[in-house]
């Protein structure tokens, strides 16, 4: 029985701070249109993503603290927290990627990369060879659909994820808590 309780505390702080992840995300991904228009944007968006390793360190901190006996946690709870902390997050995400990609951009973003990929060349002749590569790669993501674009990103993101979860639950699982 106390198994299970930790199982559903774990899928449920996991639910509760990946949706906070997924939220912060969505925020972040917003910034993406933005990019091609207000150079500052990239910057923001490039600063937003350097934090998500210690916002995830935070949250699994957080759980820690609150949710485990003596704030001591196990590596394998920890990570299976980091997991399903980031799997959630990257759930909700994909809604806004697909209504993004699907109802919003309608191209638009790799019309205008490709126009920039198009300024460079010109700009710069002797990069041509990897001007064509990026283009290749364009031309690529442009011949998925919304759906696969998104799963992509979901992938992506799970990926992303379970490489961060490692260092994180190391890290958390070998310091002491605050006791609340």
């Amino acid at each position: 029985m106390e198994a299970n309780n930790s199982s559903n505390r774990v899928v449920n702080g996991a639910m509760m701070y990946g949706t906070a992840m997924g939220v912060f995300w969505i925020l972040k991904f917003a910034l993406v249109p933005l990019i091609f228009t207000i150079p500052f944007t990239s910057l923001m968006f490039l600063g937003l993503t350097a934090a998500v390793p210690f916002l995830g360190y935070f949250f699994v901190r957080q759980y820690r603290n609150r949710y485990c006996p003596n704030g001591q946690i196990g590596f394998m709870q920890a990570w299976l927290f980091c997991l399903l902390m980031y799997a959630f997050a990257a759930l909700l995400v994909s809604v806004a990627h697909y209504v993004f990609f699907r109802y919003i951009d309608g191209g638009t973003m790799l019309a205008t990369y490709n126009s920039m990929l198009d300024e460079l060349q010109n700009a710069t002749p002797e990069m041509g060879e990897m001007v064509t590569q990026y283009r290749q790669a364009v031309d690529l993501i442009a011949a998925m659909s919304p759906i696969e674009l998104t799963i992509q990103l979901v992938l992506n993101n799970i990926f992303y994820g379970m490489m961060l979860s490692l260092p994180t639950a190391f890290i958390v699982s070998l310091k002491r808590g605050n006791q609340s």
